[in-house]
């Protein structure tokens, strides 16, 4: 096709208004309506999902959620500081509100491979913005250097991406309106990381203190077939 025939890119505009109108497509005029349901019933969601802001690995996209299904936040590396009614008043309100006004009945932490938080926290960063929110989770790269070392910095960083998690799980699990949903029994709390890469996801269990993987469930190990004897 020659040159001047060609399509010109798409602005940025463009390329948000289509996918708004495909949403419109899907949501309002074809199906069940349901957009128009949320609207006249409001939103019930089961889950509040806690993820970082890379583009990669939204929880509405990752958990191919419909809308009204899930509370999404995103921060930075995943990571949740320790609850100080002060400095964390927004992330506390929103709890708050999808804990005890909207009954939510899960709240995940999700970190994942490839983070860029962690890899600033890990190697280092000249943005002092970037520099002051990732050093919340210090310690969790402590931990990580202990457990694999500093000679594999692919080793230290997917292991400091596992920590960060754990660190948050452990922060939030502090939170005032979390501590009493789940003593409770009406909240359960999760911290998850989703392998981009092989596209895995790992669930923490605080009894093990272990990461095992929870979806793609792993194939059950096969037992060996016994040979029969000969007659």
């Amino acid at each position: 096709m020659p040159r001047d025939m060609q399509h010109p890119p798409k602005t940025t505009e463009e390329t948000l208004t289509e996918g708004f109108n495909r949403f419109r497509c899907k949501h309002y005029e074809n199906g069940a309506g349901l957009m128009k349901k949320l609207v006249r019933n409001g939103a019930h969601p089961d889950f509040f999902i806690i993820n970082c802001i890379d583009p990669r690995n939204g929880a509405d996209v990752v958990f191919d959620a419909p809308p009204g299904q899930q509370f999404l936040r995103q921060q930075m590396g995943a990571i949740i500081p320790p609850y100080d009614a002060a400095k964390q008043a927004e992330l506390a309100a929103a709890l708050s509100y999808a804990i005890d006004t909207k009954k939510i009945k899960q709240l995940v932490i999700m970190g994942h491979s490839q983070c860029g938080a962690v890899g600033a926290l890990v190697e280092g960063t000249t943005d002092p913005l970037i520099n002051d929110w990732v050093q919340m989770a210090a310690d969790a790269k402590t931990l990580a250097e202990k457990k694999v070392g500093l000679t594999d910095k692919e080793a230290l960083l997917r292991e400091t991406e596992r920590q960060t998690v754990i660190m948050s799980f452990k922060n939030v699990m502090e939170y005032p309106m979390v501590k009493k949903a789940v003593a409770e029994g009406r909240l359960a709390v999760s911290g998850w990381y989703f392998d981009m890469e092989k596209g895995a996801l790992h669930e923490y269990d605080p009894k093990k203190a272990a990461f095992s993987q929870i979806a793609p469930k792993p194939a059950a190990p096969q037992k060996p077939k016994t040979p029969k004897p000969h007659i």
